[in-house]
């Protein structure tokens, strides 16, 4: 799939523009005598990042989604997923005669850029075994926060008040949209356990009190360790924003940095894939379910990270940060209609 590189430049406000978007705004603007619907078209042009993160953003949500729905284990996908996009971006960026290790000075950042990129996704699914998808998106998303402070000290981009209150109403939001395991059911399991003692007896309160604190203990040992990569989940995927963003300024085509991360997250799947199989239980690789699974997969990606892209070239990593919360909503719709 053809990926759309272009030129960055620096607005006189700070934000990060492609040269493109800035020409086109220069060149575009709405003239006094244009009807209604030219005027919202060129509305709409203005803030195209805003869409494109929407659109690309609802695709990947798709994607990572459909995981659950298949019969095979999420690593053994992925392999396909990251072995197709890595084809496609190594194919373009050499067709295109692009630099695919950087400069000297873009080493350290592409280095940050790949390992924050390749633990965000990993853990993301890793957290998938132990959370409920509420509980993961609703720590996931605390990424927002991470996200614009970490824009404010390395982008230096202004924190305004309407971004301080745009950040609490989403983060509010995304609590209550999700209806995390962890703020609902301890209220429900307080009642149900006051039905219980007026409904039993002591010595079998007694019994089920000492079966049900040694299975306590064993989901919630499980469960912090869900917690425990949600939150490094959220943070790598702020710093891999950020880091992206810093590359974006120096002209490091995306392609290249999509090569990189893909290629290092297929070598992190496949060794996790064998290591599973040696260490703990050998078992077939199914074939079909990954050609097929992964090549779909693969594809709504390469689309969502073409998205995704020019959403970043056009937009401020605390908007893109605040507009990421519809994954969440997203994902709620979908695990209402299949689950």
């Amino acid at each position: 799939m053809p990926v759309v590189e272009e030129e960055v430049d620096i607005s006189s406000n700070g934000t990060l523009l492609t040269k493109s978007t800035a020409d086109y705004e220069q060149t575009t603007q709405p003239a006094k005598n244009d009807g209604p619907l030219k005027k919202i078209l060129h509305r709409f042009s203005k803030h195209s990042g805003i869409l494109y993160y929407i659109t690309g953003n609802f695709l990947h949500t798709c994607g990572i989604f459909s995981l659950k729905l298949i019969s095979a284990d999420m690593f053994d996908v992925i392999i396909i997923r990251f072995l197709l996009q890595t084809v496609v971006f190594g194919c373009f960026a050499m067709y295109k005669n692009y630099n695919l290790f950087g400069n000297k000075s873009q080493r350290s950042l592409i280095s940050l850029m790949i390992f924050t990129g390749t633990t965000t996704h990993l853990s993301y699914l890793s957290a998938f075994y132990f959370l409920p998808l509420s509980d993961l998106n609703a720590i996931r998303y605390t990424n927002i926060c991470f996200a614009t402070v970490m824009a404010v000290f390395f982008l230096k981009e202004k924190f305004t008040k309407i971004n301080a209150l745009a950040l609490l109403l989403a983060i509010v939001g995304l609590v209550l949209a999700s209806r995390p395991n962890f703020l609902f059911e301890s209220l429900s399991n307080a009642m149900k356990q006051q039905q219980i003692n007026h409904t039993l007896n002591k010595t079998n309160i007694t019994d089920i009190s000492t079966s049900s604190e040694s299975t306590a203990e064993k989901s919630n040992f499980y469960y912090f360790i869900g917690v425990g990569l949600a939150l490094t989940c959220a943070v790598t995927k702020s710093a891999q924003m950020v880091t992206r963003k810093m590359l974006i300024t120096t002209k490091l085509p995306h392609s290249v940095m999509n090569l990189q991360f893909t290629f290092f997250g297929l070598l992190a799947a496949i060794s996790y894939s064998v290591i599973r199989r040696l260490i703990w239980k050998f078992e077939p690789y199914p074939i079909k379910v990954m050609m097929i699974a992964g090549t779909a997969i693969g594809c709504i990606q390469l689309i969502s990270n073409t998205f995704f892209a020019k959403a970043l070239k056009r937009e401020n990593v605390q908007l893109i940060s605040v507009l990421g919360s519809l994954e969440i909503v997203y994902a709620v719709v979908l695990q209402y209609i299949f689950f």
